[in-house]
């Protein structure tokens, strides 16, 4: 009989522990990894907000004329919009002053001085590898 390969379907989410600018792990005060809970590519979720994402950087383009330039000028913008949709929780962190967690979702990964953590999470939210862990048990 033939390997069954949807057992190595890809997890909806996954935990992604996080990393200060120099790659080593980010933690708290008492030594404590710090991590986001994500959907992954394989989710309605990421498919729906990659998809909008798209919609506007196209939008964009067309008002433009065509000049990529201008579409470009909003990444750091569509970064911050596409996380905040995907994620579903910072764990052992928070980001004050925010009121529901879209909202601090969204100041946490578009402050400019923690933008290592944005560009990680983007990083790994768009690779296969931390959703494919242990796969063959889901």
């Amino acid at each position: 009989m033939a390997f069954d390969i949807t057992r190595r379907r890809a997890l909806e989410t996954a935990t992604i522990d996080l990393k200060n600018g120099d790659d080593s792990p980010l933690t708290d005060d008492d030594g404590k990894v710090l991590s986001v809970t994500v959907h992954g590519p394989g989710s309605k979720v990421w498919r729906q907000a990659s998809a909008e994402i798209n919609r506007r950087k196209a939008e964009r383009l067309q008002k433009a004329g065509g000049k990529l330039a201008a579409s470009l000028d909003s990444a750091k913008e569509d970064q911050v919009e596409f996380l905040s949709r995907v994620t579903i929780s910072f764990n052992g962190w928070e980001y004050p002053g925010t009121g529901n967690d879209r909202e601090m979702f969204a100041a946490a990964y578009a402050d400019d001085s923690l933008g290592f953590i944005r560009d990680h999470v983007h990083a790994e939210v768009h690779s296969w590898e931390a959703f494919t862990k242990g796969s063959a048990a889901s």
